[in-house]
């Protein structure tokens, strides 16, 4: 637990039941909830992964696809810890969890809501099945985190 020990502190374990586990838990809920909308429109089963593979998991591959918008939703906790580390998850730390969805990241094709950017690691995913060959790795489509700068619609 070294990385999260040193978001925040060496006494924190993900096993506590506290302000910081809630946020983690339910900022991940959202965009495994996201990821595997976009699994199902795509015509993927989020259930079979390619890391991921419990039998009592429905969604391994959205788990294994959530990977790198994590950072997202530590980086947007540990800079929003209240004050008294305690207190329950607020219906405003929901909203600003769910906003998440809307930061900027960005992709090859440039910077995009985190919404689109699911769509297009959707469609990377889907390019690498129609066009796999065996012996060739191919790579995904996936998003660097730049901020917390919430996407600006250009009109």
């Amino acid at each position: 637990m070294i990385y999260f020990g040193s978001l925040f502190g060496s006494q924190f374990t993900r096993s506590l039941e506290n302000w910081i586990n809630s946020a983690l838990n339910y900022g991940y809920a959202i965009f495994r909830g996201a990821i595997a909308r976009a699994l199902v429109a795509h015509g993927f089963h989020p259930s079979i992964g390619l890391f991921h593979d419990s039998e009592r998991n429905a969604f391994n591959l959205a788990d294994d696809l959530i990977e790198p918008f994590r950072p997202l939703v530590d980086l947007h906790v540990v800079m929003h810890v209240p004050a008294e580390p305690k207190q329950r998850l607020m219906p405003a730390d929901k909203a600003a969890l769910i906003a998440l969805l809307n930061v900027d990241v960005e992709m090859l094709r440039g910077r995009m809501s985190v919404l689109s950017s699911i769509e297009q690691v959707m469609e990377s995913l889907v390019r690498t099945y129609e066009n796999a060959t065996p012996g060739v790795v191919q790579s995904l489509e996936l998003p660097s985190l730049i901020g917390l700068d919430a996407h600006v619609s250009e009109v």
